[in-house]
């Protein structure tokens, strides 16, 4: 019924303000047209909140006719609230299959460069957004701010919210700030699974094991990324994934002292190079620049020549090749 909202109202203000009354006396009253006053009439008796009678309807009381009122609405809104959640179900199953039928269609296998981090953010925003299944990612370097963790962590809790499973790793450095480990120990509890490692190769995401992101080479001084599309590529990140993911370690639980976490199945460390250590002289065998180490092992460049001086003095190595080749005559780099 098409009804007027001002003229049922009008109606219904009348009949309680003058009871008694006939809808003659209401027509003449309102100076309504008949067939709306009709109308409105008709929608007032449907709703319970007048008792129709053809000479002289008689309104219901004030709480019953707002009893009546609240209950028609709460019937609207909960037919609402199914016809929303019948769309949301709709979508949802159009969009779980979204990523794989664009990683399946032609044109969208293949590697992408983004060349700055406005590109690379709102990639990333969207690959979220479009996850249903699961996300992987790896995040070496310095730890990130704390409100920028907060904001990270805001994020993740819509993606788990919405049972996506998510596991990542972090450099076990994250461990000894109190507010990054604060933010594995969030994560953690929110649904994620976490571990640390002493040193990650890239920083890396993969969503739905069909959409892909990894960290590359600066451009003109800003951040870029890979973006990979297809199983068939996003396959390779997946095994560097889950590789890093075997050698981690698990986080500790709260409230334990932040110790050096040991590692699933694996032995204790020797003596005398920790595991960080290990990593360090490896990379200085291998002839890797300072940068990239301290990339790796997410310590700033002061702290890096500082463990470099001290494994160097403890090796009596004069060069990186030096440290290296004697740390793999002593046997401390036959850990993996």
């Amino acid at each position: 019924m098409n009804v007027g909202t001002d003229a049922i109202h009008e109606l219904f203000r009348f009949l309680v303000t003058a009871p008694g009354s006939t809808l003659r006396d209401a027509q003449e009253h309102l100076r309504a047209e008949p067939q709306a006053l009709s109308s409105a009439m008709d929608f007032l008796a449907d709703s319970g909140l007048v008792r129709s009678n053809a000479a002289q309807p008689t309104p219901a009381s004030p709480e019953v006719a707002l009893a009546r009122v609240l209950e028609r609405e709460e019937v609207s809104l909960r037919r609402r609230l199914d016809e929303l959640h019948q769309g949301r179900v709709a979508l949802e199953a159009l969009s779980e299959n979204l990523m794989a039928i664009q990683a399946t269609h032609r044109g969208a296998f293949g590697v992408t460069l983004l060349e700055n981090e406005a590109e690379v953010v709102s990639a990333l925003e969207g690959a979220a957004a479009r996850a249903r299944k699961e996300v992987l990612s790896m995040h070496p370097g310095t730890p990130l701010s704390a409100a920028m963790l907060a904001d990270s962590m805001e994020r993740n809790q819509q993606v788990l919210e919405r049972g996506v499973v998510m596991r990542s790793i972090h450099l076990d450095c994250m461990l000894r700030i109190p507010y990054g480990r604060a933010h594995l120990m969030n994560l953690q509890e929110a649904g994620g699974e976490v571990r640390v490692a002493s040193v990650l190769p890239l920083r890396l995401i993969v969503v739905d094991g069909v959409l892909g992101f990894a960290s590359t080479l600066p451009r003109e001084g800003r951040f870029a990324a890979l973006e990979f599309k297809g199983p068939e590529l996003v396959h390779v990140l997946v095994r560097i994934f889950e590789h890093c993911w075997v050698h981690g370690a698990v986080v500790p639980p709260r409230g334990e002292p932040v110790n050096r976490a040991s590692r699933e199945g694996a032995e204790e460390a020797g003596p005398e190079l920790d595991e960080r250590e290990r990593a360090l002289v490896r990379m200085l065998a291998e002839g890797h620049k300072d940068e990239a180490i301290a990339r790796c092992l997410g310590v700033s460049s002061r702290t890096l020549r500082r463990l470099m001086t001290d494994v160097m003095e403890r090796l009596e190595a004069e060069s990186r090749f030096q440290a290296g080749a004697r740390a793999m005559a002593r046997g401390w780099l036959d850990h993996p």
